[in-house]
């Protein structure tokens, strides 16, 4: 009986003592779902909140200028828009009239529904109440960067199929008489200018623009109707359009309001490039949306930011970490902390400038988000933690319902990991992966309408994730999922990089460089500079026979500076005998990602950096690596 009693002690003890070091396991990670759950019922509601808006207007059917013209008839006399450097000033109603006349004065030129038109102009009025205005009668705009030129230019227009284009003056003699001569754009491409011009190229429609009145609503544009297209780098090496319908401006203007807390009475302080997103949607999107005042600056200025933040009242601000980045290098002035700034909002803050701009500018809010022009993999940090872009909550519960995922990858190949049932594998908290949106067509926040291109689409789209047949949008980025359900950006997958708040294709890139004659082998990539944002390009290039090293720095210099916007042009050069290769003879980029532009690490190759001033390559030494990873030299 003893024994039998002892044995039975024995196991109990066993199971108990198992138990415990289950619970010992477990805890901390109930613990930490306990801990989130308060965030996560926020996020959900929030969710829940934006997806109800969205459903309502799906059943509206009505396209983006008519919430725009509902905010108008709010308050048609309240300012609307102020432009920083033409002190121009528009209230709800002078700019409905003015996209009004933009709308008229093209529909007597025969302009009509599906038709495409570029729209190739700086940060304006006119650039929203252009695309208000063509949409009216129908006709989609393409938003061209005004960055690029010749080629990629040519491109653009071609890949949007843009019978005709918009622009400025100034534009016109900087950038597209240029292209004109080249032969990129044809003489006698339909062109106008929103202002005068000495050109025989391009019509000034200015004294066109008579009449105000509201063009009669088309029923067959809708809220699925096609809106604009907005232009993105990617693996294939030229800009890419994609599509956006009046549903996707619609929900990514309400998400960033309803998440960021915009509200109607904020003066929003617009600086950022509105042919992107960020600054066309995310930005300008709170006026049409909401009907907030924007405040439209055409380019940014670090030194005017604060002044004009207080001059113009702005209480909402958008930002890049570029552009954060410029703003806290500017020296310290008594009136740092007053200001009526209560929000920033944007991308690719990094966590010592986001600790600056709380401790040294007392910025009450600042919400990080991350998100793609084409894509539906967005997330959104709602508790200011800084670095965070966004949540996964660490319930399975709420996992399975969330329109994200982060999967594992192959860390060599970046192909994605399948389990014996060829479906994708799951990130666990801790562990970095590819973060993925989940596709759900009958879901406008969730629908994946790609680019224009459906090859280019396809791309993006895996198959198979977590059952059979279902489909996922693929961002190309690699996210670090905490053990608190955050989400860290890491790095950017494929071939491309981020440089000055830009999307920089590799290929674009190489492609540029493949006529010159004195390179045998070329690659670029991008590499990490200490207290930059995203990566700088660089170039790693073997010398063909018989060239001679400075024919190539001097044709590689002479060939980016002309082909390449600003932002594309690789920072470093490397020069060498030869790379290592793969078993399909490509250069092995990771091995030279690594090895970045430190001359200790660079195996006795000729190394070089891009003078802006002097737009050719310079020697880079020990001390210029020294100087340039320190910060001392900033030229870059």
């Amino acid at each position: 009986m003893s024994l039998q009693l002892l044995s039975v002690n024995k196991a109990w003890l066993t199971t108990l003592g198992a138990a415990g070091a289950l619970a010992l396991i477990l805890f901390p990670k109930f613990r930490r779902i306990l801990y989130t759950i308060p965030r996560d019922i926020r996020a959900i509601l929030t969710l829940f909140h934006v997806k109800y808006v969205v459903k309502k207007a799906q059943r509206l059917n009505k396209p983006m200028h008519w919430y725009f013209l509902n905010v108008v008839k709010r308050n048609p006399q309240k300012i609307a828009v102020e432009e920083v450097e033409t002190g121009r000033k528009f209230t709800l109603k002078e700019l409905n009239d003015l996209a009004n006349k933009y709308a008229n004065m093209f529909k007597s030129k025969g302009f009509k529904k599906d038709d495409t038109v570029g729209l190739f102009l700086e940060n304006s009025a006119d650039f929203v109440a252009l695309w208000i205005g063509l949409s009216k009668i129908g006709v989609r705009t393409a938003w061209l960067n005004t960055h690029i030129k010749l080629e990629p230019l040519q491109y653009s227009i071609a890949a949007a199929n843009c019978n005709s284009l918009i622009t400025s003056n100034h534009l016109l003699t900087t950038v597209i008489d240029e292209a004109v001569s080249a032969g990129c754009i044809p003489y006698g491409f339909p062109t106008y200018t929103i202002d005068a011009n000495d050109d025989d190229f391009a019509q000034d429609i200015s004294p066109l623009l008579t009449d105000p009145s509201e063009p009669p609503e088309d029923p067959e544009v809708n809220f699925s109707s096609i809106l604009c297209y907005i232009y993105t780098s990617g693996t294939t090496g030229n800009p890419k359009p994609a599509v956006i319908k009046h549903h996707r401006y619609f929900w990514m203007s309400m998400l960033s309001g309803l998440v960021c807390d915009i509200r109607e009475d904020d003066i929003v302080y617009l600086f950022l490039p509105m042919y992107h997103s960020a600054g066309g949607i995310l930005g300008a999107g709170q006026l049409l949306a909401r009907g907030s005042k924007l405040v439209i600056r055409k380019k940014f200025s670090a030194r005017n930011f604060w002044p004009e933040i207080r001059k113009y009242n702005c209480t909402a601000s958008q930002y890049i970490g570029e552009v954060a980045r410029y703003i806290v290098a500017q020296p310290p002035q008594p009136d740092d902390a007053q200001h009526p700034l209560r929000l920033l909002y944007g991308n690719g803050l990094r966590i010592e400038i986001w600790r600056e701009l709380v401790e040294r500018f007392k910025v009450p809010k600042i919400s990080e988000f991350y998100g793609s022009t084409e894509g539906n993999a967005n997330i959104v940090n709602l508790d200011s933690t800084i670095g965070a872009c966004g949540l996964l909550p660490l319930s399975r519960f709420i996992q399975d319902r969330a329109t994200v995922a982060v999967l594992k990858i192959d860390k060599d190949t970046g192909e994605f990991l399948r389990d014996k049932n060829g479906l994708c594998i799951c990130c666990d908290p801790g562990e970095q992966g590819h973060l993925v949106g989940i596709i759900r067509d009958d879901d406008a926040v969730n629908k994946f309408e790609g680019y224009l291109n459906k090859a280019e689409t396809d791309k993006k789209i895996i198959r198979d994730v977590f059952k059979k047949g279902d489909v996922a949008f693929a961002s190309g980025d690699l996210f670090l999922w905490d053990e608190y359900g955050y989400l860290f950006f890491k790095d950017r997958l494929g071939d491309t990089y981020r440089w000055r708040g830009e999307n920089v294709s590799t290929m674009e890139v190489e492609g540029v460089l493949q006529p010159v004659k004195s390179i045998q082998d070329v690659a670029v990539y991008g590499v990490e500079v200490k207290g930059r944002e995203g990566r700088a390009g660089m170039i790693s290039a073997s010398l063909a026979e018989g060239a001679e090293v400075n024919d190539l720095v001097k044709e590689v210099s002479e060939r980016v500076t002309s082909r390449l916007p600003g932002y594309a042009i690789p920072v470093f050069l490397r020069i060498g005998k030869e790379f290592e290769r793969t078993g399909t003879f490509k250069l092995k980029k990771n091995k030279l990602k690594e090895q970045g532009f430190n001359p200790e690490a660079c195996n006795g190759d000729e190394l070089y950096y891009y003078d802006s001033s002097s737009k050719t390559y310079k020697h880079l030494d020990s001390q210029m690596y020294e100087d340039i990873q320190s910060g001392r030299y900033t030229k870059i």
